[in-house]
C-alpha cells in the first residue's frame, strides 16, 4: 500500500485525467460517492441531520456531491460554504448548482457565529491537500467551535489544517474518521496529522492500478500483506540462522544487554554471542541460559584484542550499542569495529551517541551495509539539527543526512520510518505500551535476529518494527498498553 504526497496526488489527478480520458467530474462523483456510501452505512441512522463544511477548491465539491447522496438517501442536510463560488473549479461549480437544484440548505458563511448542537454529524470538507500554512482567522475560530461541538467528525481526504506533506498543524480539525482519495497521504502519519486524522479510510476514485507501477510513489505502508519474516524450514540447523554477535552491556546497564539477546533469541537467530565488559560475566551467564557470553578485552592491549576480533569476524552481523556507555574505552572499540567490520551491522543506543560526538568515526559507515536506529531525539544529535526542524520535514533530513553518511536509517517515533536513500517505508503500528525504556533494546535485538536470518537490512528493519507494534496491539488485548513492558513484547514475539 501507498502513502502519497501531495505533489503525487496532484500528478496521479492530471495523468489520469489528461491521459487516461477520466474526467476530473467523474472522480469527484467517485470520491464523493464513496465517502456518502461509508457515513451512511457506518455512521448515520434516519433522519440524521448533517452539517458540511465546503470550501471553494475541488476538496468542497468533494463536500458537495456528499451533500447530493446523503439528500437523496433521506438525511437532513445543512451546507456551509466558506468562500465564494465564483472561484469554484467548472466541477465544484456544477456539484454547487446541482445542490441548490435540490434545495439544499446552503449557507455562505465569514465568520464562527453559527450553532452545530441541532446536528448529528459534521463533514470537513473545507481545505484539503491543497492546504499549506496555518488556517488563521475567523476561519481558525470555526474549527475551534467544530472540535468543541462534541459531534462525531468526518474530515475529506485530510483534516482542515493539517499539512498534506508534513503532519503539522498549528489548529487543525480533529477528526474521528477521514476518508482519503485514491491512496494515504504522508501527513496522515506523521507529526500532529497522526492524532487529528483519526481512523484513515481509503476511498477508490477511478484512478487505475497500473498507474502506481508506472509512477511508483517514494512511499510504501507496511502491513500484513506485505512485511517478510525470515523463511524458515523443518529440514534447517542452528547455523542456517545466522551467528549474531551484540556487543551490550555495562555496569548499571545489564538490562538491555539481557533485553537485545531475549529479542533476537525469541526472533529465531541461530546462534547468539554477547559481548560484554569485564566483570559482568555471572550477570548474563545466570541470565541468559541459551546465549554464549564473550568478554570484551581492554582495546589499548594487544595481548587478547587479536583472540577478541578473530572471534567477532566469525559471526554473520552484530549489533553494537544497548548500554555500552560512551567511554573513551568504547568509543575506540566502535571506531575499530567500523574499520575492520564490513557485514550487516545494527547500530543502536550508545552507538548512536559516540556517532554523534565523533564526526569521524560516523564518516567511517559511509558505504558500509549499516542500519542506524535512532529516536527523533538521537538523530536530531546525528544530524546536528533540532528536534524542531527533524519533525518540520523528516523526510528531507532523511534524505540529507544518507546522501552524506550513505547509510540506511530506521527513525523510530509514532510513525516509525525506514529510509535508505532511494524510498521510504512507513510503519504505523503500535500502541503507548511500547513507550517504555527498554522498547529500542528489544527492537535491535529482533532486527539483528532478522539480518542473521538472511534478511536483507531494509526487510529485517521493517518487519522487526512492525512485528514489535503488532505485537504491542496483541497485548493491548489483554491488558491496557500503559502496563506493557519491555519483557512482555519479547516473551509474546510470535506468539499464537
Amino acid at each position: 500500500m501507498y502513502i502519497l504526497s501531495r505533489e503525487e496526488m496532484y500528478s496521479l489527478d492530471k495523468y489520469t485525467i489528461e491521459k487516461i480520458g477520466i474526467p476530473g467530474k467523474e472522480l469527484m462523483e467517485n470520491a464523493g460517492k464513496g465517502c456518502s456510501e461509508f457515513i451512511h452505512q457506518e455512521l448515520l441512522k434516519p433522519q440524521s441531520k448533517v452539517a458540511i463544511f465546503c470550501g471553494s477548491g475541488n476538496n468542497g465539491g468533494d463536500g458537495f456531491v456528499i451533500a447530493r447522496y446523503l439528500k437523496k438517501w433521506g438525511y437532513k442536510i445543512c451546507v456551509f460554504l466558506l468562500g465564494s463560488p465564483d472561484k469554484m473549479s467548472p466541477e465544484t461549480f456544477e456539484n454547487y448548482e446541482s445542490c441548490r437544484d435540490l434545495e439544499i440548505e446552503i449557507i455562505q458563511i465569514n465568520n464562527a457565529k453559527i450553532e452545530l448542537s441541532e446536528f448529528d454529524l459534521i463533514v470537513d470538507a473545507m481545505f484539503g491537500v491543497g492546504l499549506q500554512g496555518t488556517v488563521k482567522g475567523w476561519r481558525a475560530n470555526l474549527i475551534e467551535k467544530i472540535n468543541n461541538s462534541g459531534k462525531t467528525v468526518i474530515a475529506i481526504d485530510i483534516a482542515s489544517g493539517v499539512d498534506a506533506n508534513t503532519g503539522q498543524a498549528e489548529i487543525a480539525v480533529n477528526a474521528d474518521h477521514t476518508l482519503t482519495m485514491a491512496n494515504f497521504k504522508y501527513g496522515h502519519f506523521l507529526e500532529k496529522g497522526r492524532e487529528k486524522s483519526g481512523k484513515v479510510k481509503v476511498i477508490d476514485i477511478g484512478i487505475p492500478d497500473e498507474l502506481y507501477e508506472k509512477f511508483p510513489p517514494k512511499v510504501k505502508l507496511v502491513t500484513d500483506k506485505n512485511v517478510k519474516y525470515p523463511q524458515r524450514s523443518p529440514l534447517s540447523h542452528k547455523g542456517d540462522y545466522g551467528r549474531v554477535g551484540i556487543i551490550a552491556g555495562s555496569p548499571g546497564f545489564s538490562g538491555a544487554a539481557i533485553m537485545a539477546s531475549k529479542a533476537a533469541l525469541r526472533s529465531g537467530a541461530g546462534l547468539i554471542t554477547l559481548f560484554h565488559p569485564e566483570g559482568m560475566e555471572n550477570i548474563f551467564e545466570t541470565q541468559l541460559l541459551e546465549v554464549m557470553t564473550y568478554t570484551i578485552p581492554d582495546v589499548s592491549k594487544v595481548e587478547g584484542f587479536t583472540e577478541f576480533i578473530k572471534k567477532l569476524n566469525s559471526m554473520d552481523v552484530l549489533l553494537i550499542g544497548p548500554g555500552i556507555g560512551t567511554s573513551t574505552k568504547t568509543t575506540k572499540l566502535l571506531k575499530t569495529i567500523l574499520q575492520k567490520w564490513d557485514k550487516p551491522l545494527v547500530i543502536d543506543a550508545d552507538g548512536l551517541n559516540i556517532l554523534s560526538e565523533n564526526e569521524d568515526i560516523l564518516k567511517l559507515i559511509s558505504g558500509k551495509p549499516v542500519i542506524l536506529t535512532p529516536h527523533i531525539g538521537e538523530f536530531a544529535r546525528l544530524a546536528k539539527k533540532n528536534i524542531s526542524e527533524i519533525i518540520a520535514d523528516p523526510l528531507e533530513e532523511l534524505n540529507n543526512f544518507i546522501k552524506k553518511y550513505k547509510c540506511k536509517i530506521l527513525l523510530k517515533s509514532a510513525t516509525t520510518i525506514f529510509a535508505d536513500g532511494e524510498s521510504f517505508v512507513f510503519d504505523i503500528s503500535g500502541n503507548d505500551g511500547l513507550a517504555t525504556g527498554g522498547s529500542g533494546d528489544v527492537l535491535a535485538g529482533i532486527i539483528v535476529s532478522f539480518l542473521g536470518q538472511k534478511l536483507p537490512l531494509k526487510d529485517a528493519a521493517i518487519s522487526a518494527s512492525f512485528l514489535m507494534g503488532k505485537t504491542a496491539e496483541k497485548l493491548a488485548k489483554v491488558r491496557k498498553p500503559a502496563s506493557i513492558i519491555p519483557s512482555d513484547i519479547i516473551e509474546n514475539i510470535f506468539k499464537y
